[in-house]
Parts: C-alpha cells; sequence; structure tokens
C-alpha cells in the first residue's frame, strides 16, 4: 500500500475546537469556587461511628483554595422543592453547571460555589452557597469538561469558610489560566501600564514608515 499523509486531522480538530475555543470563548457565568485542597486537608483515616466529617468549623481539617471570578458554563435552570423537617421548613435548590478541563483543576464533590457574587450587590450580599453533590466527566481523556450537579448548602455563608482558606487564585481573562491572586494584580498592573503607553504614543508613529518620532 502507498504510504500518504493526510492534510486534516478530523478528531484533533474537533478535539481543539470543542475544548480550546468553546471553552474559552463561550458565554460564560463568573463564579468564587471553593477548591479542596487535598494537599492541605487534614484526612481522617479512621472509621467514624459517630457523625459525619465536617467541612467546614473549628473541628473541621479541610482546606480550601478559593479561585476568584471562575467561568462556568450551560447553567441550567435551578429547580425548587421545600421540604418540612424536624429542623423546620427547608428549601432546596438544585442544579448544574459546566467548567473544561483546560483551566487545570479537578473538582470534587464537596467543593463550594458561589454563583452570585458580591460586587454586583454589595449592600445586600445574602446569596446562597452551592455545594457540589456530584461529579461527571464527557469522556475519559485527557481533555475532556466536567458537569457538575450543585445544590444550596443550607446555612453556611463564606465567613464560614474564609478561616480555611489555604490559597487564594483569580482567573485571568487575558490568558484563560488560573493565577494566584498576586500574579494577576501583577499582571492587571502591567497591562494596564501597556494600554496607557500604546494610548499615548499612538500619536507619535508613522504609518508610513513605522517608525516612532520621539
Amino acid at each position: 500500500m502507498q504510504n500518504y499523509e493526510r492534510m486534516y486531522d478530523y478528531i484533533h480538530e474537533y478535539q481543539k475546537l470543542v475544548h480550546d475555543i468553546y471553552s474559552k470563548d463561550g458565554i460564560a457565568y463568573l463564579v468564587t469556587y471553593y477548591n479542596i485542597n487535598k494537599d492541605e486537608t487534614i484526612w481522617e483515616d479512621i472509621d467514624l461511628l459517630n457523625g459525619s466529617y465536617e467541612r467546614i468549623g473549628e473541628l473541621s481539617g479541610t482546606k480550601w483554595n478559593k479561585i476568584l471570578l471562575l467561568p462556568v458554563y450551560f447553567s441550567e435552570q435551578i429547580s425548587t422543592s421545600f421540604d418540612g423537617e424536624d429542623i423546620g421548613y427547608n428549601k432546596d435548590n438544585q442544579s448544574s453547571i459546566t467548567i473544561p478541563s483546560s483551566y487545570g483543576i479537578t473538582p470534587y464533590p464537596g467543593d463550594i460555589i458561589k454563583l452570585e457574587q458580591e460586587y454586583l450587590n454589595p449592600n445586600n450580599d445574602t446569596y446562597p452557597l452551592f455545594i457540589i453533590t456530584g461529579v461527571e466527566i464527557s469522556s475519559n481523556t485527557e481533555r475532556r469538561f466536567w458537569k457538575l450537579a450543585i445544590r444550596n448548602y443550607q446555612s453556611m455563608s463564606t465567613d464560614d469558610i474564609e478561616p480555611q482558606v489555604e490559597n487564594n487564585y483569580v482567573f485571568y481573562e487575558y490568558d484563560k489560566t488560573i493565577h494566584t491572586l498576586v500574579n494577576a494584580q501583577i499582571l492587571a498592573k502591567l497591562m494596564n501600564k501597556s494600554e496607557t503607553l500604546k494610548s499615548n504614543t499612538a500619536d507619535l508613529i508613522d504609518s508610513n514608515s513605522g517608525f516612532y518620532y520621539l
């Protein structure tokens, strides 16, 4: 058989389209995401017989990585159900969101999400937290989408979580990458200086030669 090489590669082109373009240029909703820090969390290595392991509180060994401005996609309509329990009247909200693996984070059941942001309504930041109750993957490959089932986290606020936050990160929109809070601030300042320099030198360039006249 004659040895030949294709000019196209459908599988890789499709994967690039979905994971490199759709995951970065789709309509996104910015959230605050608390990802379990599995390296710093103190895991219980014995069987617990008298209750569940606490995620939040002074007795909890769970540590979190807080990620600000994380884009999520395909947020489904929130379904609401009401239930009467011994503790009182319970309102249960459920939904699902999707994030791409290109962000470089692995979501876990038990991660916490705040959909509404306080900067949208700083005078009334009483929006509920949601906890991840299930994780589905689009394919068993290195590059994938995570579909996360979420439900409201009863009687918890960000003030309860903050003492257990180990690291602070920010999703930086320019390069679509998660950076530490310090590095993101530095990058934002550099971009601002670059935009200022570009604006100030716009009238100094000669369009014919491409040189700047200072």
